[in-house]
């Protein structure tokens, strides 16, 4: 460990293996692509403060990795069938620490962080963790954040891991190349590809 986060709610050890660009990428795709859905969808719901709770709650999708051992996170090449068991754990793990440490008066807040952490590598076609849930019975906050989650790490990379264009990475994307997408998320990723292309963190 080598930072520290401090969330507004608590203090969490930060570790390299998730960088603080990466999560402000993460939020700042999740508020376009929420955005687009509002837009789109309008009896959806999505209201700008839901969406401001999605973007707020999208920080922490990652956080049960804390509770991953660090010679898993940090391995170089493919992982064994055994550890990628291991790695998958941080979905329960991390909603477990959502609810033990993260509690707010917000109720609506606390159930989308709940939703966030611990679907957000469910598939749409049901291949996904932890419970391989299908279509609508993935909370769309959650299918919101991991598209964001994957889009950024295709073009700024994660550890080792090739980078792709923005173009490439959104062929690869609509392709279900990492898993099958909901109909209404491509058509909201379509409409926000110039938007998500031209976001700019500042270092």
């Amino acid at each position: 460990m080598d930072k520290w986060y401090s969330s507004e709610e608590r203090v969490l050890p930060f570790f390299n293996y998730e960088t603080e660009q990466h999560l402000d990428y993460v939020q700042g795709y999740t508020r376009i692509i929420a955005t687009q859905y509002a837009k789109l969808f309008p009896k959806s719901r999505m209201t700008k403060e839901k969406i401001e709770r999605i973007v707020k709650a999208a920080r922490l999708h990652d956080v049960g990795k804390l509770a991953i051992p660090e010679w898993i996170l940090l391995k170089d090449g493919r992982m064994s069938e055994g550890e990628l068991d291991i790695l998958k754990t941080h979905t329960v793990k991390g909603c477990e620490m959502v609810h033990l440490l993260g509690q707010t008066d917000d109720e609506e807040y606390n159930r989308i962080c709940h939703n966030i952490v611990l679907y957000h590598h469910e598939k749409y076609d049901g291949s996904g963790y932890p419970y391989g849930l299908k279509k609508d019975k993935i909370p769309t906050e959650a299918q919101i954040v991991a598209l964001a989650d994957i889009y950024d790490v295709l073009i700024h990379g994660e550890g080792e891991r090739k980078r792709f264009t923005k173009d490439e990475a959104f062929q690869m994307i609509m392709r279900n190349d990492f898993g099958q997408i909901s109909p209404k998320l491509k058509e909201c990723f379509a409409m926000a590809k110039e938007a998500m292309e031209t976001l700019q963190i500042e270092e």
